[in-house]
């Protein structure tokens, strides 16, 4: 493996066993995926895409059907302990104690991670500070906003001053102002570039802050590259046609234009390359488009042109 390489997967595969209610279900099918060491990664996809059953194998929560997990040269398989200690995990779901206050809640991770009073004492200080919440330090949770309280999750996972910061859907639940002031924590911690971080995610303005963006549908990694890389890979921009028959607009422009489209969310969505005459678009279209636009590639286009569907779909388990 590339000694830049921090986390190296390859062929994993995990499939859920089947009971009476419910048959087996293959949540991952061999997936590679090599993260270096500073880099940020997003995990891209709606619910069903396999990227929370990814997660789980890599903080060591799921053992997989098959493949290989190493991170920092350990071998999930052989030694998970070793794995666990360089990773700092904010999970989607609130792990604070509410009744504790924000410094209480922060000494009792430390000594759990084995972590002399002095260094939780000093680590907390400067990760309170960090994140904005020092000043907060004597205040119990259940009485912090929202988006506080996953800033005091992000501390907490950064405790043991972890190579691997894990996030998992981290910003569920919060307003647009939360969900923003999270992030700009998180790129703040990441400035010295040492701080690894892989993150879970279905919304497309989050998954634009990565590094890279490795995209999932039905278990399978399709694509993982620079958002702006794959954007720029289906043209120049995306038109929009919004129709009451969008598949029957879809086979007309086809037909007619040689304009090859894809159908998602009521709408044709057609890459352009080259010019293309609105006029005589519209001249032979008009009484079927209700609405035009046209715009640059979102990675929503992006899932669109490797799924057939759109992000906000939900994935067939």
């Amino acid at each position: 493996m590339d000694p830049q390489v921090l986390i190296g997967i390859s062929k994993l595969s995990h499939t859920y066993a089947g009971t009476r209610k419910s048959p087996a279900r293959t949540a991952l099918r061999s997936v590679d995926l090599e993260i270096a060491s500073g880099e940020m990664v997003a995990l891209l996809g709606p619910n069903g895409s396999g990227k929370s059953t990814l997660l789980r194998v890599l903080i060591t929560a799921l053992a997989p059907s098959s493949g290989t997990v190493v991170v920092g040269g350990a071998s999930l398989e052989r030694d998970p302990a070793a794995v666990r200690r360089q990773l700092g995990v904010v999970f989607q779901k609130p792990s604070l104690d509410g009744k504790m206050t924000v410094g209480e809640n922060l000494h009792a991770a430390g000594l759990l991670y084995g972590m002399t009073r002095r260094a939780v004492r000093e680590r907390s200080q400067a990760l309170l500070a960090a994140v904005g919440l020092w000043d907060r330090r004597d205040e119990r949770v259940d009485r912090l906003s929202g988006g506080m309280g996953r800033r005091v999750e992000l501390a907490k996972a950064l405790l043991p001053e972890p190579a691997i910061l894990v996030l998992d859907e981290p910003t569920t639940g919060l307003d647009p102002a939360a969900r923003l002031d999270f992030w700009r924590q998180v790129e703040a911690l990441r400035m010295d570039g040492e701080l690894t971080v892989v993150a879970t995610t279905h919304l497309l303005d989050e998954a634009e802050r990565a590094d890279r963006v490795a995209i999932l549908h039905q278990g399978q990694l399709l694509v993982c590259d620079a958002p702006e890389v794959l954007q720029r890979q289906l043209g120049r921009e995306i038109l929009t046609l919004r129709s009451e028959d969008a598949l029957a607009l879809q086979d007309a422009v086809q037909r007619e234009m040689g304009l090859e489209g894809l159908v998602a969310d009521q709408a044709l969505r057609i890459p352009l390359s080259g010019d293309i005459s609105l006029d005589e678009l519209l001249r032979r279209f008009r009484d079927r488009i209700l609405s035009l636009a046209i715009a640059p590639p979102s990675l929503d286009d992006v899932f669109l042109s490797h799924t057939g569907q759109s992000l906000h779909e939900e994935a067939v388990p």
